[in-house]
């Protein structure tokens, strides 16, 4: 059986099993299988086959923003390697065509003196911060499509563990942290007694474990 054909057949039994999007709460039938997290977010594109989920085409379209900003904001280190960088550049070019506001809000650090305020912010928030390091704005559009890409990967992670719609009285919440947030204290304590042995997603490898102090 060709690649195609694998997709479809494989599209067609999830569907067949869970008709509704999961995304949307079932107010549309699935069309699509939705990848979560995208393979853009791992290099080169390798991605476990985890987390997919029914969907329909307007939530899979409708998303994809998210998907793209978070694949670029994941990439965005100081010792980045080979792979990362061609990863970026690729991603980069996809931003300009898809959401050029994006690109417009993360290089509004045009001025020397607020690219330097910008680093003594991060300084002073226990992050380091080379001379020669690049600093972008996170703003608005930004925070908008990353609290989107969170709350659709807590949806991921409900539907892998309970295989059911999340009902219409039910609540999710999604966080998502800075580097000065983390440079304060790593993971916050009280999600840690929340999850015990709660595990974390690593480029092409599932439930890494967690390295604590």
């Amino acid at each position: 059986m060709g690649e195609a054909k694998r997709k479809q057949s494989a599209t067609a039994a999830l569907i067949e099993k869970f008709p509704n999007c999961y995304f949307c709460g079932g107010k549309r039938l699935a069309t699509t299988r939705e990848h979560m997290p995208p393979k853009s977010l791992f290099d080169n594109s390798y991605r476990p086959d985890k987390l997919v989920m029914p969907a329909c085409s307007e939530c899979n379209r409708g998303t994809s923003t998210a998907d793209l900003a978070a694949s670029i904001i994941s990439r965005w280190d100081y010792l980045s390697n080979h792979q990362q960088d061609a990863d970026h550049r690729k991603l980069i070019e996809q931003a300009r065509r898809q959401a050029p506001d994006l690109l417009k809000e993360w290089t509004e650090l045009g001025d020397p003196d607020e690219r330097e305020q910008a680093r003594r912010h991060l300084r002073n928030h226990g992050v380091s911060v080379p001379r020669d390091a690049s600093v972008v704005t996170i703003g608005p559009r930004t925070i908008c499509q990353l609290n989107l890409f969170a709350h659709k990967a807590v949806l991921a992670l409900h539907f892998e563990h309970y295989r059911q719609i999340l009902p219409v009285t039910g609540r999710v919440s999604a966080n998502w942290k800075t580097k000065e947030d983390f440079a304060k204290g790593g993971v916050p304590a009280p999600l840690l007694k929340l999850l015990p042995k709660y595990g974390t997603l690593v480029q092409g490898r599932w439930n890494e474990p967690c390295l604590s102090g």
